[in-house]
């Protein structure tokens, strides 16, 4: 019987019936410039494992060194110590059934799949296989250290007693892809407009090709209609997505550049330019109220005096201090300005509230004195107290040739909490019983100035 070694031939299954296939999907258009990976989606028949041979022909019996043709003549073992069955190999016969390949020198290689290579039925029990190396007319061959027939024990992790043979299992191949720019990897990522092809070959051969296109545009396509607006009674307010686009598509189904509006609500646009790039916008329009004048003024020292607008609706305020009909200061709603007049007196002093929807006027005549609040006080012989107070103080004016005409209680920015009634007499008591714990102002205007006083208010 003929002792044959098992080295490396690959068999491959015949793929003439397979199917299997590759698709990369719709072409795509990628408008933010960001790298666009390309992910095919296959389908195919998986190869089979395989088992890889390598002889050796300087080890053992050594008739095939230097050998030009090197062939494998092999069988399987099915039973314990049994012999060969199955036998692959015409001895002598230069067919190339079994032959293997050089990798290296007096180093051969063939890789099979047993299950094809062998022929038997399935549920045969293979314990290993038995081999044989020869050359192309079998003149000389290979075998183990005592001259006798090589056996790979490969249901025991192709194990060997013969240190010239080794086998490796190859997991049979999921298949393999190569692009059309050279890469061989599953999925590639790219970044610049132009058609892209993979082909899918499956584990048994079997291949398939898909392309696909990618644009990419210029970048985000920007569209602003500007800042959040109100829209004033009878107003119309018109919407400009701006020029130079290929289309437009606004939330109200118009699909012109500009868009009218007289009802407050949210409105988007969508904009595509020439690439096919989009971009979109939302403002949203509320109901407008024209603004409602009012101030508030305090003494600081000598002739200047502190202006705070208490009014509602405004963006801006301007001040005409000297009742020329031009503004002399301005501020943001709800803030405070200073101004120094020229001498102790009566001015006409003009506040104007403006927002987007108009403006209202507020107009008060201003005594001003040239005097410090301290000095007002002296002089009146003014008095308030119990300072700190919980839920009453009283406001005492001994003078009597002052009137006493507002009482006020204002918080540390200036702004009117509440004003008391004020009656004839010049001891007046203020309820603070609404109040937080805190300090306020207290603001009393007389007929000869106004004094500010800090109070402290604890809990009841």
């Amino acid at each position: 019987m003929y002792k044959i070694l098992l080295i490396a031939i690959v068999l491959v299954p015949f793929a003439g019936f397979s199917q299997c296939s590759v698709s990369l999907g719709d072409d795509i258009l990628q408008c933010n410039g960001t790298p666009v990976t390309l992910v095919p989606i296959s389908s195919g028949i998986d190869g089979v494992d395989s088992l890889q041979i390598q002889y050796d022909a300087t080890q053992g019996v050594t008739g095939l060194i230097g050998a030009s043709q090197v062939y494998f003549h092999s069988g399987i073992q099915t039973v314990p110590f049994g012999g060969w069955e199955y036998t692959v190999g015409n001895w002598g016969a230069n067919d190339g059934i079994g032959e293997m390949t050089q990798v290296g020198t007096d180093l051969w290689q063939i890789t099979i799949h047993v299950d094809s290579y062998y022929g038997y039925p399935g549920g045969t029990n293979v314990i290993g296989l038995w081999m044989v190396f020869r050359n192309a007319d079998g003149s000389a061959t290979g075998k183990n250290d005592n001259d006798e027939d090589i056996f790979l024990h490969t249901s025991n992790n192709n194990t060997s007693a013969f240190g010239g043979v080794t086998g490796t299992d190859i997991a049979g191949s999921t298949g393999s892809f190569t692009w059309s720019t050279g890469a061989q990897t599953e999925t590639i990522s790219v970044s610049q407009t132009g058609t892209y092809t993979v082909t899918f070959t499956d584990g048994v051969g079997c291949t398939s090709m898909d392309d696909i296109f990618v644009e990419f545009g210029s970048g985000n396509v920007q569209v602003d209609l500007g800042p959040d607006l109100s829209l004033c009674d009878g107003e119309t307010i018109v919407l400009d997505a701006g020029a130079g686009f290929a289309a437009y598509e606004w939330s109200t189904s118009e699909t012109s550049q500009t868009l009218e509006v007289s009802l407050p609500g949210d409105y988007a646009v969508t904009v595509t330019d020439q690439a096919g790039c989009t971009g979109i916008d939302l403002i949203h329009i509320e109901v407008g109220t024209s603004p409602t004048a009012d101030f508030s003024y305090t003494s600081v020292t000598g002739t200047t005096v502190s202006f705070t607008d208490i009014g509602s609706g405004a963006d801006m305020i301007y001040w005409d201090f000297d009742n020329d009909g031009l503004a002399d200061d301005s501020c943001a709603a709800g803030e405070s300005v200073q101004y120094e007049f020229p001498s102790a007196s009566v001015f006409g002093v003009e506040m104007t509230s403006v927002n987007a929807c108009g403006e209202d006027i507020s107009t008060q005549n201003v005594l001003v004195q040239d005097v410090g609040i301290e000095e007002l006080k002296d002089m009146i012989d003014f008095s308030s107290y119990p300072n700190p107070a919980t839920d009453l103080i009283t406001v005492f004016v001994r003078d009597a040739s002052t009137n006493v005409d507002r009482i006020s209680v204002l918080d540390l920015n200036g702004k009117e909490l509440f004003r008391s009634s004020v009656a004839n007499s010049n001891n007046h008591q203020i309820e603070l019983n609404k109040l937080a714990s805190g300090i306020y102002v207290l603001q009393v205007s007389t007929s000869k100035g106004i004094i500010n006083e800090r109070i402290i208010k604890h809990g009841s």
